[in-house]
């Protein structure tokens, strides 16, 4: 393996990680095994700076990329101590690629598996060692899955999960080398049958426990003096790039000492059991800027909560996803367990301290059962704090699966007045009447309560109905909204923190922000605006 420096001062991690991906490759190549030419050929690999850059070279981002096209450079690679097993995953699928063995036995996960059977370690486990604990979470893949017909579409395949299951696989082929495994493909029946035995010695093991509790989770949790920080799904100013560093800056001048970082399934409609993950190009929520915005934010002291949404078509929101029969349940139910265990394993290999298992998926939480099935699901791969965020309208008291958690959640959208032009004594009288709901649950399940978002928009009477935005531009009742909310919450016992909806990845006038104006824009942001120092104050207020 040789190295090429693009990120400047790095020649000696540059060095040391060819170093290391050069005994990893002397190790694996025996079990392919390649043609003597082949591996008399150097691995080249470029050290990249950042993603941003990464992805003008690359067209995609991750800790470790093949370079798709024939030529000078194998591997793009953006090093993190950590990512060692995906850059020693990635040179697997590179003397793959050299023994001709990159697209054996034809399309699917075997070869991604395969890959992973040489390179052996997944997200801080061996693949061997995350099969009993994915089966245990029922999230294996199923052989359609593993071998689709040429053409599918896969929008809901998870690399995360899938990978591990197809290593299995790979194992359990007959040969000792991958050219004798990949030498033609096993079939959907016989993938079938080893994930079948796969499942059948799981269940004939003894339980798999929950993941220990990390330290965190284990001691009083801080008040979270939170901030929503979207995406801003620019390649320039996603989660990926280097503009994170400039907006978490920003944020601590705020006060905030916590920030939520959300990732986007995509659902057609709201009574679709069909998901796709957003999570493919680097103008998206990728799995690898979601860990590194976790790290960047951790690295500056902030706690993360990692809170998957959906986004629902049809002008639509989450709050209607309700299926037409217990069939499309059934699919609805598979598909977003296996987004939500997907994610919790990247918030748990981040470090992130919470975790929030669904948002304002308010006409689900009556299946009580799926719900308790799946906080447990989460609980077997991820060692933090879990929660739920439910929407203000109705999930407080509705939900009956809290005891499961450790916080009882919730968006805060709560009206303080019904007259766009309210007294501020109507005001305080409005915000008081939120707070004892709030206490009054807190109390009921004896539990702190979270508020996941809250927020107002910059528009006339902000405190009518806080879940909209649009309408007539008003930074002035914006902040009176604020002011009267956390005039009256202040920071009781019961009260785990706030996060203040909301923030974005880069801002206005930041290398990698929006360029179009939206000054004038009836929305959610707060920076830059009156509300921000109401914010500022109520949590530079706080010891």
């Amino acid at each position: 393996v040789r190295y090429r420096s693009a990120a400047p001062g790095t020649a000696r991690v540059a060095a040391d990680l060819a170093a290391q991906l050069d005994r990893a490759a002397r190790a694996m190549a025996p079990r392919i095994p390649l043609a003597e030419t082949a591996a008399r050929l150097p691995v080249t690999v470029v050290l990249e700076p950042d993603f941003v850059a990464q992805a003008g070279h690359a067209g995609v981002i991750g800790e470790a990329v093949v370079n798709p096209v024939a030529g000078l450079v194998d591997l793009y690679v953006v090093h993190h101590p950590d990512d060692l097993f995906a850059e020693r995953q990635a040179l697997a699928r590179v003397l793959l690629g050299r023994a001709g063995l990159d697209r054996a036995p034809g399309p699917g996960w075997l070869p991604e598996g395969a890959a992973l059977w040489l390179s052996r370690d997944w997200y801080g486990r061996t693949w061997e060692d995350w099969i009993p604990r994915l089966a245990a979470a029922r999230v294996l893949p199923s052989a359609a899955d593993l071998l689709p017909a040429e053409g599918d579409r896969q929008p809901a395949a998870s690399r995360v999960l899938w990978t591990p299951a197809a290593a299995a696989v790979v194992e359990r082929l007959p040969g000792a080398t991958l050219a004798e495994k990949l030498r033609e493909s096993p079939g959907r029946e016989r993938v079938a049958a080893i994930l079948a035995q796969m499942t059948r010695m799981a269940a004939e093991a003894p339980p798999i426990q929950p993941l220990p509790r990390t330290a965190a989770a284990k001691t009083a949790l801080p008040f979270l003096k939170g901030v929503s920080l979207a995406m801003l799904n620019r390649v320039e100013g996603g989660y990926h790039a280097p503009a994170i560093d400039r907006q978490l800056q920003r944020l601590r001048g705020l006060g905030a000492s916590s920030v939520s970082l959300m990732p986007f399934a995509f659902q057609p409609g709201p009574d679709s059991p069909d998901l796709a993950y957003l999570n493919r190009h680097p103008g998206s929520e990728t799995d690898v800027g979601l860990i590194h915005a976790a790290r960047r934010a951790r690295a500056q002291g902030f706690t993360v909560l990692y809170k998957p949404h959906i986004w629902v078509s049809r002008d639509s929101w989450p709050g209607d996803v309700e299926m037409k029969s217990e069939a499309d349940w059934a699919a609805w139910w598979e598909r977003y367990r296996r987004y939500v265990l997907h994610h919790a394993i990247l918030a748990g290999w981040s470090k992130s301290e919470l975790f929030s298992v669904g948002v304002e998926l308010s006409k689900t939480v009556r299946r009580e059962k799926e719900w308790r099935d799946l906080i447990a699901a989460v609980r077997l791969v991820y060692p933090g704090r879990v929660t739920y965020s439910g929407n203000w309208y109705g999930d407080l008291e509705g939900v009956r699966f809290w005891g499961d958690l450790d916080l009882i959640g919730i968006d805060a959208y709560y009206p303080l007045a019904a007259a766009p032009d309210a007294a501020p004594a109507a005001l305080r009288q409005g915000a008081r009447t939120v707070v004892e709901r709030l206490a009054a649950a807190a109390r009921r399940e004896k539990k702190p309560l979270l508020l996941t978002e809250v927020g107002f928009a910059a528009q006339r009477g902000a405190w009518v109905h806080p879940h909209t935005e649009g309408g007539e531009y008003s930074e002035a009742d914006q902040a009176r909204a604020y002011e009267a909310l956390f005039k009256e919450l202040g920071r009781p016992r019961w009260l785990a923190g706030t996060f203040v909806w909301k923030a974005f990845s880069a801002e206005l006038g930041e290398p990698g922000g929006p360029a179009e104006g939206r000054a004038g824009r009836a929305d959610f942001r707060f920076l830059g605006r009156a509300a921000e120092a109401v914010i500022r104050r109520y949590y530079t207020g706080m010891s």
